[in-house]
């Protein structure tokens, strides 16, 4: 996409609604979005075989105690399409992750972050914390820290009411 055809959809979503203010914000953030994500997960499939909703699980564990139940692991999870038996699976046949006896409930198996997937995540998070750095880049401190501020007010919104 063209930066005139972000310009045009901008200055024409005004013919739809009264609250088109929301597309000058909400298109970007789609844009941006969608940017790092397919450049990102583009580069984690190069360099690591991994598909976006592996290493989601990978980082989910890495930043949750390295151990979790599979409930436990869905909830907390950024991005997940579905699918979470199969992905396990895959991490599982890579030797990423590993399936262990709950100690509390002998009938269920806790997820858990192998060495091996420690070590996988912690380049992969490097790498798209640097990626994500050069990204950024254009942006002076003071709308860096503005940015950051409005969008974790709306990723808190975004929880609903109660979470």
């Amino acid at each position: 996409m063209k930066k005139s055809h972000i310009d045009h959809i901008l200055n024409q979503a005004v013919n739809f609604s009264e609250s088109s203010g929301a597309w000058k914000i909400s298109l970007p953030i789609i844009l941006v979005t969608r940017f790092l994500l397919d450049e990102t997960e583009k580069q984690m499939f190069e360099q690591y075989g991994l598909i976006h909703s592996e290493t989601d699980v990978l980082a989910t564990l890495y930043f949750n105690e390295k151990l979790l139940s599979p409930t436990a692991l869905y909830e907390a999870m950024l991005f997940f399409s579905g699918g979470m038996t199969k992905v396990l699976k895959r991490l599982e046949e890579k030797g990423l992750i590993s399936r262990i006896p709950c100690t509390a409930d002998k009938r269920s198996l806790l997820v858990q972050l192998e060495p091996k997937g420690e070590a996988v995540i912690e380049e992969v998070l490097h790498m798209v914390s640097q990626y994500q750095a050069d990204f950024f880049a254009v942006l002076d401190e003071e709308e860096k820290r503005i940015v950051e501020k409005a969008f974790r007010k709306l990723a808190y919104a975004s929880l609903g009411k109660g979470e």
